[in-house]
């Protein structure tokens, strides 16, 4: 038992390495599981009396505890008196073909804006040929498998950065308040970070989310697949730069991807984060719909 532990205690401070280390970013997504391993291997490791060794075990315990913890507590204080919006964030994974289910599902949650990721050349056709009372764009180029679909209601303005692999794969909708002013949301669909490269990409594409946010005027929203968890070291620079807060905050722990996965397993890597001017109501998970990532659900009080 011994071995097992100080491993989980050497992972737990290692994944703070993920800056310079790619693959240790992805460690750093599975805090929750670290912070358990570590109490039961600290605790069973006391018990057997290898006490000094158990409490160095324990110490990481309560490092992965700190960080989670913030998502348990109540998030910081807003207006009451905004506007309502509700957004929808969704990796449809490409291959799904349960198109009405999804369709059915979007048509019940009536949200103002959808993000659809990894919606191929049959989604967006189904989706243009469904009775959704909203506006679709397509963001896909011809030459890409697939990319961003954003359903939005009427006039609603959307502008996107390009959807190729070195692209910021990020779409920016505006949305007129009404009693003037705008809301701006920014889809995200980050690369996976699956190697050095697509790290480093990916690390790339949250930097333009942070830049965006830092360069338009709020009340706005980041929103999507970012392929990071709120412990990954991309994830927490994003939110400096863009001066965003996580939605997460107040909801715990609401993992999204694998959905096919044991839910031990699964970690939260598609986000919604936001600025001054807006205040989370309500945030949940739909079902997966055939994908391998659940729908995020968060409702809104959006102020100019």
């Amino acid at each position: 038992m011994a071995l097992p532990a100080v491993l989980v205690a050497v992972a737990t401070v290692a994944a703070f390495g993920g800056r310079w280390v790619w693959w240790l970013d992805l460690v750093a997504n599975f805090r929750p599981q670290l912070g358990v391993a570590a109490l039961v291997g600290g605790v069973t490791l006391v018990v057997a009396r290898w006490r000094r060794l158990g409490a160095i075990v324990l110490a990481a315990a309560a490092v992965n505890a700190a960080l989670v913890l913030p998502l348990f507590l109540p998030p910081p204080d807003g207006t009451d008196e905004g506007v309502p919006v509700r957004v929808v964030t969704f990796n449809l994974f490409a291959a799904n073909d349960r198109y009405e289910e999804v369709i059915g599902y979007l048509r019940g949650v009536d949200a103002d804006v959808v993000f659809l990721h990894e919606a191929s050349a049959p989604w967006e056709e189904a989706l243009e040929a469904s009775d959704l009372p909203y506006e679709v764009y397509r963001s896909r180029s011809d030459g890409l498998i697939f990319g961003t679909v954003v359903l939005t209601r009427p006039d609603a303005k959307v502008t996107s950065f390009g959807f190729a692999s070195s692209e910021p794969r990020a779409v920016e909708v505006e949305l007129a308040l009404p009693e003037g002013g705008t809301f701006r949301l920014l889809g995200v669909h980050t690369l996976a970070p699956t190697t050095e490269r697509r790290a480093a990409l990916r690390d790339a594409q949250l930097r333009f989310a942070g830049e965006w946010a830092a360069s338009r005027t709020p009340p706005l929203v980041v929103a999507g697949d970012l392929n990071a968890g709120p412990w990954s070291w991309a994830f927490a620079r994003l939110q400096k730069e863009g001066d965003l807060e996580d939605s997460a905050r107040g909801f715990g722990l609401q993992p999204t991807f694998p959905a096919t996965a044991n839910p031990a397993l699964r970690v939260p890597i598609d986000h919604l984060l936001y600025s001054d001017g807006v205040r989370v109501v309500s945030r949940r998970l739909g079902p997966p719909l055939g994908s391998d990532h659940f729908p995020l659900v968060v409702d809104l009080s959006v102020s100019p």
